[in-house]
């Protein structure tokens, strides 16, 4: 139920300033990738009536391979990255300020990382929907992985490339995903691109507090309640009631994409359900 109102909130906000909704498959890890997965997810959104523009993107294409490694070469041509062989443990309750791999230029000889090196500046930037949002580079968020020792590209290299790619000038996710935002527009900054505007909807947790997830025993979507699920997930985002519920897919999505309203969800971090 969370993805589905990630893609819900998104898919109407985009529809509703006439832009363009486009899917993205962040398949950056081969061996935790569950077969069939990434199949299993575009029928899901066919099922619940979302429609696509453009063409997916695979993030394990070639191409799309390709443009991470050109662009980990800018940043290490332009110093702004580090070689680490250092393990979890190791880094575990480090100081970063005592971290001598910060200053290592030369390629080890044995397995490394390469970490992006931070500044100690802050970054601000307005969310939408959570208002103003201010975290220290150096000493909130820490250093960043770019390209990890098994040789596989990071998530923040990736979807700051990919979002340059796919000239994205919206995101709407959430809230879950807030603090990979300053790494994000670090990274923007330092490539000349350009700088999208964030959303971070609310995420829905249990009576206990906690996220809903696979971890937490949440229950799967069905695709044969498509229409109930998508009108409960609309409740969910605290929207304008229906006067009279939709019979169809397509009378939910006109009714939805006609009086959706992000501003319903301001200052707000997580709704229980």
């Amino acid at each position: 139920m969370g993805s589905l109102i990630a893609a819900l909130a998104s898919y109407c906000e985009a529809k509703t300033i006439n832009g363009q909704w486009l899917l993205r498959i962040e398949d950056l890890d081969p061996p935790r990738e569950v077969h069939g997965a990434s199949q299993s997810f575009i029928e899901t959104l066919d099922a619940f009536g979302f429609q696509l523009d453009g063409k997916t993107l695979y993030q394990s294409e070639k191409a799309r391979q390709q443009a991470y490694q050109k662009t980990l070469n800018q940043l290490i041509k332009n110093g702004h990255i580090y070689y680490c062989c250092c393990s979890r443990n190791q880094l575990k309750g480090m100081d970063i300020n005592e971290h001598k791999c910060r200053n290592q230029n030369t390629i080890p000889n044995k397995p490394y990382s390469i970490n992006l090196r931070v500044p100690n500046s802050d970054i601000t930037f307005i969310d939408r929907i959570q208002g103003s949002y201010t975290k220290n580079l150096l000493n909130d968020c820490g250093d960043c992985v770019l390209q990890r020792k098994d040789g596989l590209f990071s998530y923040q290299l990736a979807v700051v490339v990919d979002d340059s790619f796919q000239n994205i000038t919206d995101i709407v996710r959430g809230i879950d995903l807030i603090d990979s935002t300053p790494w994000q527009i670090y990274l923007n900054s330092l490539l000349n691109y350009q700088q999208p505007s964030y959303a971070h909807i609310p995420i829905l947790v249990n009576e206990m507090g906690q996220k809903l997830s696979k971890q937490a025993f949440a229950k799967e979507i069905n695709p044969e309640k498509a229409l109930e699920t998508l009108i409960h997930a609309y409740n969910i985002l605290l929207q304008k009631p229906f006067i009279e519920p939709p019979q169809t897919l397509n009378e939910f999505w006109n009714d939805v994409i006609m009086h959706w309203n992000i501003n319903k969800l301001d200052n707000i971090q997580s709704i229980q359900v």
